[in-house]
């Protein structure tokens, strides 16, 4: 168990995308990641460990929620890994990864870090992006900072860009609270990923947005804290914008899930993902030598 690993892990993903600061919970089961580490990138304060699995193009790139590591995209990666190449990494300050970059933590500054991360693996573009609550958020980032390096976006439960502004006008009990926490309670990365989340997000939307496939998935399962509060009712305010903001067609609500949908219905998680990646496929034009090889009569080009 790392010493990241032993700090209290109270709050989550689940803890920022629904503000019920009276969740205090060890979600990160386990002391080691069940994921291989198959490379890792050495800047300051140590490693950020990353894992790369299976085949093909375009690569999935999986970006967890708030305070996780890779873990919550076990069963998500263990059904893909046959048929897809598939990325998962820790942000530094979770997991395995002992980083402490001076990369600013707002979501422009980890798009731009998980780029030089992909680079730096030798893992070629375009991807696939996969993010989980916050972790949406920042593959949002990505899409607009780089969108030429994108084949696909599927939002997993995703953290809108606009989700604690709203919560501060709509939910100001629970807003306060959650932010009493950050300053009480988080710590080193995780505090300033809390912190920053709002920074450069107005900024992303002067900048173009990528054509691609896109899924966009809810969850259906909600506290009676939640929906008493107001905090439901918000979600669902927001949950539409994210359309034109990624170019999504629809909203898909999952049944039986709560917020982390890759472990409640891993399976709809994974049909997502396998839709976007045959759709960007379909949308990929064959290369110069394909195209000349399939020609009938016509030698491959060598």
């Amino acid at each position: 168990m790392s010493a990241v690993e032993r700090r209290p892990r109270a709050p989550t993903s689940f803890l920022l995308s629904t503000g019920l600061v009276a969740v205090i919970a060890t979600v990160m089961a386990g002391c080691a990641s069940p994921f291989p580490n198959t490379g890792n990138q050495r800047v300051a304060g140590g490693p950020i460990v990353y894992t790369k699995l299976g085949h093909g193009d375009p690569t999935v790139v999986l970006q967890s929620g708030f305070g996780d590591g890779r873990q919550p995209w076990a069963a998500v990666v263990q059904a893909l890994r046959k048929d897809h190449s598939v990325f998962a990494y820790d942000r530094p300050g979770y997991g395995e990864s002992t980083a402490t970059p001076p990369v600013p933590r707002n979501p422009c500054g980890i798009a731009k870090e998980l780029h030089e991360l992909l680079h730096s693996a030798g893992i070629q573009p375009p991807y696939v992006l996969v993010g989980h609550s916050i972790g949406g958020l920042y593959q949002y980032a990505y899409s607009r900072l780089y969108p030429e390096e994108v084949a696909g976006i599927v939002l997993v439960d995703a953290t809108h860009p606009m989700h604690l502004r709203r919560m501060q006008v709509d939910v100001p009990l629970m807003a306060n609270a959650l932010d009493s926490m950050s300053r009480r309670v988080f710590r080193g990365m995780m505090q300033a990923e809390f912190l920053q989340q709002q920074d450069c997000v107005d900024a992303l939307l002067q900048k173009p947005r990528p054509d691609v496939p896109v899924r966009v998935l809810t969850r259906t399962v909600y506290s009676p804290m939640e929906s008493a509060s107001g905090f439901e009712d918000m979600v669902h305010g927001l949950e539409p914008n994210w359309l034109p903001l990624v170019g999504g067609k629809e909203l898909r609500p999952i049944e039986g899930a709560g917020h982390y949908i890759q472990r409640d219905k891993p399976q709809a998680v994974v049909q997502a993902i396998e839709e976007v990646v045959k759709e960007a496929r379909e949308r990929t034009p064959p290369s110069p030598e394909t195209a000349l090889g399939s020609r009938p009569g016509t030698p491959p080009a060598r």
